[in-house]
């Protein structure tokens, strides 16, 4: 009788007390370096030094790549193509940066907005040229591929955006 009174309550204890140990255990750091360890980051940090792991910003566009089964020599095509684009931009992404800090500090200019839109616009126009430039390395299958990729991505993005709008519209206000 004893035993069947406080063996629910025995083992309550014993999960609450595992599951603070386990909690107190040390947390280790994140591959990207940790949730905002150093404050709010350059985009480039994260997004842009892994292969095929992109954020929605960048190259989101050759999610796919890895799917192309890439020669050895054009990954490493890419990776030349990458860190060219990203040198090329790096005075673009910093200015940029700096601008980002100037809005978040309340002093941020009709000036300064058009020079960021200016920015921003170069960079996609960089970004896009890198995309040229990575579709020319590929064979002619794979870029057949590559097509019916993007195809399939704009249709689930449509249909993401038609869902959207149906909820707003069926939504009462």
């Amino acid at each position: 009788m004893f035993l069947r009174r406080f063996l629910p309550v025995l083992m309550s204890l014993t999960l609450a007390f595992g599951a603070i140990a386990y909690g107190q255990q040390p947390q280790t750091p994140a591959q990207d370096g940790g949730i905002r360890g150093e404050g709010m980051r350059h985009r480039e940090g994260r997004s842009h030094e892994r292969m095929g792991r992109r954020g929605r910003h960048g190259f989101g566009k050759f999610r796919g790549m890895r799917e192309l089964n890439l020669t050895d020599e054009q990954r490493q095509q890419q990776q030349a193509i990458v860190q060219r684009h990203l040198e090329s931009v790096k005075a673009q992404r910093e200015e940029l940066f700096k601008l980002r800090e100037k809005r978040a500090q309340g002093n941020f200019t009709a000036e300064d907005e058009a020079r960021a839109k200016a920015l921003r616009q170069e960079i996609h126009n960089s970004t896009q040229s890198v995309h040229t430039e990575i579709e020319s390395i590929l064979t002619p299958e794979q870029r057949t591929k590559l097509e019916q990729f993007k195809t399939e991505r704009k249709a689930r993005h449509d249909e993401v955006l038609k869902r959207r709008q149906e909820r707003r519209e069926n939504t009462p206000q």
